[in-house]
């Protein structure tokens, strides 16, 4: 096993633990590490960024878990403190891992994950070209799954419905290209069900 093999099932390993203190979680990194491949390959993204792309793929949250638990998985609206410290999680999550070798280029994909085509994202409004393809493939599966996920306090979206809300912010929120790629892979069935939820009720 090289280098990059052993670091990726090392990293998998850790995301398992983690996801499984939150039962409503538990399995989404590798989740969203599988759609995020996915779109990759659908777009012709190189072999060679796929192994980074995986890593920020299953660690784009890991700020979020440094963060205070009571206010990140909080079920109510949250206060304008409470959010702009949400928001940092993706510097904390960038800040944990860049120091880590063989693990920089996955963590600009951690920082740049709620960037948006419009600069209207987080932390640092970048636009274009600026944001990195890996994040742009994150944001899109992220979304998704947090859409249709089955909550305690509300019930996730069936698919079909998500993906007209991708399609909805598709160029504002969303690169275009890649909530197209999305759901057509999704509609395919390529991707699998949505997380907590049966087949049938989360049909595209």
């Amino acid at each position: 096993m090289d280098a990059n093999a052993a670091l990726l099932q090392t990293v998998r390993v850790l995301t398992e633990v983690i996801d499984a203190a939150d039962p409503h979680s538990r399995g989404r990194s590798e989740r969203l590490a599988r759609w995020t491949l996915a779109v990759a390959r659908d777009l012709g993204v190189p072999a060679s960024e796929w192994p980074t792309i995986e890593l920020g793929a299953l660690l784009h949250d890991l700020g979020r878990y440094a963060l205070l638990n009571d206010v990140v998985q909080t079920p109510r609206a949250l206060e304008p403190g409470e959010r702009a410290l949400v928001q940092t999680h993706p510097t904390v999550g960038h800040d944990l891992l860049k120091g880590i070798p063989g693990m920089a280029a996955a963590a600009e994909l951690v920082l740049a994950h709620h960037e948006r085509p419009d600069g209207k994202g987080y932390p640092r409004g970048l636009t274009g070209d600026a944001i990195p393809m890996g994040a742009r493939l994150i944001m899109v599966c992220a979304a998704y799954d947090a859409m249709t996920e089955e909550r305690p306090y509300r019930h996730g979206l069936p698919s079909q419905t998500a993906c007209a809300e991708l399609r909805r912010h598709a160029g504002t929120q969303f690169f275009a290209e890649v909530v197209e790629s999305f759901v057509r892979l999704q509609s395919a069935g390529v991707l699998g069900d949505a997380p907590g939820s049966s087949s049938q009720r989360h049909v595209a």
